[in-house]
């Protein structure tokens, strides 16, 4: 996952692994890529946020964006969201817009693929980074996303 997502097309529904952050160093590019699907009849869109632990504002400029321009009514799904990011998605009012869905299929191959290796000490440091990670990103984002609101204008 070079970019830090993939996106794979699936009838009318796009679905979007992302990686562990939608931020400023990749947003721009996978919105380009959801751009090539403009007027594609896509219906759905399914974010897999199993890994998702940063969400900046061009992360969430994103997620709009595939809900206001690749259709009319395109449904919005995100799947494993961590509290901390739909805490965050909940404050600059997309709950309204979006599903929000559990997969514990998704979560025990993410856990396989990314710690089925380690040592039992090693998951978890590894538990306790992410935990870190996640205390930090809501620490610092409930102030960055407090004046963006759905629908306004930057």
């Amino acid at each position: 996952m070079e970019k830090g997502f993939e996106v794979t097309k699936d009838g009318t529904t796009l679905n979007i692994v992302l990686g562990s952050e939608l931020s400023v160093v990749n947003a721009s590019a996978l919105t380009g890529e959801l751009s090539k699907y403009y007027n594609q009849g896509i219906e759905k869109v399914v974010f897999d946020a199993t890994s998702l632990i940063y969400l900046t504002s061009a992360g969430i400029r994103c997620v709009f964006y595939a809900y206001q321009d690749l259709g009319s009514q395109v449904k919005i799904v995100f799947i494993n969201c961590v509290k901390e990011i739909y805490e965050v998605l909940d404050l600059v009012g997309l709950t309204s817009i979006i599903k929000l869905e559990e997969n514990a299929e998704k979560k025990i191959k993410y856990r396989k693929e990314n710690l089925s290796n380690l040592s039992a000490r090693e998951v978890e440091e590894k538990a306790k980074q992410r935990r870190s990670d996640l205390d930090s990103f809501s620490a610092s984002n409930d102030v960055v996303c407090y004046t963006m609101k759905l629908e306004q204008e930057d």
